[in-house]
């Protein structure tokens, strides 16, 4: 495999759902650049600016750095996160999600994207699953086209059949044509299999988390959920930089979620 001229990419995977909804969210975060003629790993830098900042939500919302960032549990007031030994208030818990979403700026630019399908009986079995899963890799293959770049993929653990469909798709995977044809446009251009990360020692895939959270709870209300129970959570999703989303996956609304229904 020849190296793209635009170096490669590494893709954090995490997701998100409730009994109706499932989210799946990617971030594309550089590897690999060639600058001035020289190749360089710029993953560190982003891995600097990451460390930065998970420090200010400790310095802003006394969240200890120690403590894993999850969205479902920061959004409910669990997990003892005020100094690490005490339950946010719900204004503060809102507060700190706000925020921590809000700062991820330095992340590059249209490098978040999620997609949404509904749940099923079938979602592991895997039906549902494969039709979010296959959504979401033609997105990723899509990006590393437009950006001329190879790259890998890490997914949160827990759900080895990740691993499996991942496998698959860089071989098959079925994509759409305007003509209503269906052919084969395989995520050739990624490398290694599919990699497994504990999402505790991962601050880029505490990052995916936190996003698929924030667009599972917008989407509950643009399917009728009542609102009242959800308090400010659907509003989490919008305090995202535009910059950092990648817009050109989804219209009306343009705004980085895929909705498959």
């Amino acid at each position: 495999m020849r190296l793209n001229d635009g170096g490669i990419d590494v893709f954090y995977v995490d997701e998100s759902h409730d009994a109706t909804t499932y989210v799946v969210t990617a971030i594309a975060v550089p590897f690999l650049r060639n600058i001035d003629g020289m190749w360089r790993i710029v993953w560190n830098d982003y891995l600097f600016e990451a460390s930065r900042w998970r420090k200010r939500i400790a310095d802003e919302h006394k969240i200890p750095q120690r403590k894993e960032l999850h969205g479902s549990v920061l959004s409910k007031r669990r997990g003892n996160y005020k100094f690490g030994s005490r339950q946010l208030s719900q204004e503060e818990a809102d507060s700190a999600y706000l925020f921590a979403l809000s700062e991820v700026r330095f992340l590059p630019d249209a490098s978040i994207m999620s997609v949404a399908g509904g749940r099923g009986r079938t979602m592991y079995g895997s039906e549902r699953l494969l039709r979010v899963m296959h959504a979401l890799f033609q997105r990723m293959r899509l990006q590393c086209r437009s950006r001329n770049v190879n790259a890998m993929t890490f997914f949160d653990e827990g759900h080895p059949e990740y691993r499996e469909l991942y496998r698959k798709a860089q071989f098959h995977l079925p994509s759409g044509t305007r003509g209503g044809e269906t052919i084969n446009r395989p995520m050739d251009m990624f490398v290694k299999d599919g990699n497994m990360k504990d999402s505790k020692f991962c601050k880029f895939t505490q990052i995916a988390d936190l996003i698929s959270y924030a667009a599972l709870q917008k989407l509950r209300v643009e399917r009728g959920d009542d609102p009242a129970p959800l308090g400010r959570a659907p509003t989490y999703y919008d305090a995202l930089p535009r910059s950092v989303i990648n817009t050109r996956v989804s219209t009306d609304p343009a705004d980085g979620i895929v909705r498959l229904g």
